[in-house]
């Protein structure tokens, strides 16, 4: 059977919530993925951007953390803001239709059962599904193979993908991303004024006698006035800092950044440098946090590139046995091993989708292509397509140009809507079911009933 009610998607991010029907270009509602709770009574939590600012005395809390949900008492009301709201801001019932999640490739066993028993039994939806972020990201594209890197708030992440498939042996992810620049930026900026207070956004710096909560203030400086600052003050220099020469020769034309009540605040060089710490988080130190040593074997504690390449080098380990990985002299017993790595390697790198809000940054995409080519050969020195001269890395490109910022700010949550959209077909007869119907069925969601029937088992196995 199909069905005639669009699929719900929710895709829960770091930073923020996107939230619609899948049979929608956009999402309908884009909201803070922070919640607060009123003092007077304990059992009210508060969901939503307006909703927030009007009760500047809460502490702000979050929902997510490492790309994940772990606050899963308060989740359910975040996914409840988005039933309440969906249809222009008119309530819609849960039960009435299927609902779609977005989750990161890491994500746990334990969140898998969470987020469906919360789903089924708390939300009473009749369908669910989870579907790996990096993964809608790509069939938005188009593409079913590919290497998708995913420069988010929270978390970096870099996941090859190969025929739909999720090589998770060789995803990697580090929480050097959107917010470990915020706090560059940030502590930049609290170097040029007296005190917080003075980076807050109007109306608060207008109505200084407001009870302001500490991770209040700390929210509207770093969600407002520095991701401001980020986006329209810096950009990705086309040299790295450890070639000080080329850095050097830089041409960096002076900007005036105007705070919210009127003072300028001068970005020269800190237009290009304050993005650096992407490439090489451990070369710039941040007061009062200690950043762990970076490991060659230890992906998370390095920067992006290497983070991309430790990727590919980690699924070369899992294509090609150890053994012949460390014997590289009998060349006509590993010749078809490497081969097929080969055009696995040429398959990834001409379809290298680089997303997220992250990516918007100006450059970025330019600098990591450089800085990939520059080290490729010397991580697979075995393969032809490494060497210099041979190499052609390729990005995948949004199908029009107007779309770009919607398809990286967007991409997982538009991913997730072809997917779901796959519930809505119509057969060629009205006795039978549509294929896309039962490949979405199979391949994609749980139906209540079988999540009442089979359990956690089929859940694990569906979702895994």
């Amino acid at each position: 059977m199909s069905y005639s009610s669009p699929a719900v998607v929710i895709d829960n991010g770091s930073q923020t919530t996107r939230a619609g029907f899948a049979s929608a270009d956009l999402p309908s509602l884009v909201y803070s993925s922070t919640y607060s709770i009123d003092p007077s009574d304990p059992k009210k939590v508060i969901i939503g951007d307006d909703e927030r600012d009007s009760n500047p005395q809460n502490e702000v809390m979050t929902l997510i953390d490492n790309g994940l949900v772990y606050n899963w008492d308060n989740i359910i009301h975040n996914w409840q803001y988005a039933y309440d709201n969906l249809d222009a801001s008119s309530p819609i019932d849960p039960k009435e239709f299927p609902l779609m999640l977005t989750e990161q490739p890491w994500n746990t066993d334990k969140n898998k059962l969470a987020a469906t028993q919360l789903a089924f039994e708390t939300l009473q939806v009749p369908i669910f599904s989870l579907v790996k972020t990096p993964l809608a990201q790509l069939y938005h594209q188009g593409k079913s193979s590919g290497l998708v890197v995913d420069l988010g708030s929270g978390i970096t992440s870099v996941t090859p993908i190969l025929d739909g498939i999720v090589q998770s042996k060789a995803s990697f992810h580090s929480k050097y991303a959107g917010d470990f620049i915020s706090l560059h930026c940030l502590n930049y900026l609290s170097q040029q004024v007296p005190s917080l207070d003075y980076l807050l956004p109007k109306p608060f710096v207008n109505n200084p006698t407001a009870q302001l909560s500490a991770s209040f203030k700390n929210f509207q400086v770093t969600n407002r006035v520095v991701e401001d600052f980020k986006y329209s003050m810096l950009s990705v220099s086309e040299f790295p800092a450890n070639n000080p020469a080329a850095h050097a020769a830089l041409q960096i034309q002076s900007k005036n950044f105007y705070l919210p009540y009127g003072k300028t605040i001068p970005v020269a060089n800190e237009q290009v440098n304050l993005l650096e710490p992407l490439f090489q988080p451990s070369a710039y130190p941040l007061p009062n946090m200690t950043l762990p040593q970076p490991i060659f074997d230890k992906p998370s504690t390095q920067g992006l590139t290497h983070l991309i390449l430790s990727s590919l080098k980690a699924l070369e380990a899992s294509i090609i046995p150890q053994a012949i990985l460390e014997n590289t002299a009998n060349t006509s017993a590993n010749s078809s091993h490497h081969a097929r790595f080969n055009d696995i390697l040429r398959e990834l790198l001409t379809n290298l989708l680089i997303t997220g809000g992250g990516s918007l940054s100006a450059g970025i995409t330019p600098r990591i292509i450089d800085s990939v080519y520059k080290s490729l050969h010397q991580y697979f020195p075995n393969y032809l397509f490494t060497q210099p001269g041979h190499l052609h890395i390729a990005t995948i490109q949004p199908a029009s140009i107007n779309n770009l910022d919607w398809d990286k700010k967007f991409g997982s949550w538009l991913g997730a809507c072809n997917l779901a959209s796959m519930l809505n077909g119509t057969g060629s007869s009205g006795n039978q079911e549509d294929n896309s119907v039962n490949i979405a069925l199979d391949n994609w969601y749980v139906t209540k009933s079988d999540y009442e029937e089979l359990g956690e088992d089929l859940i694990l196995e569906k979702f895994k």
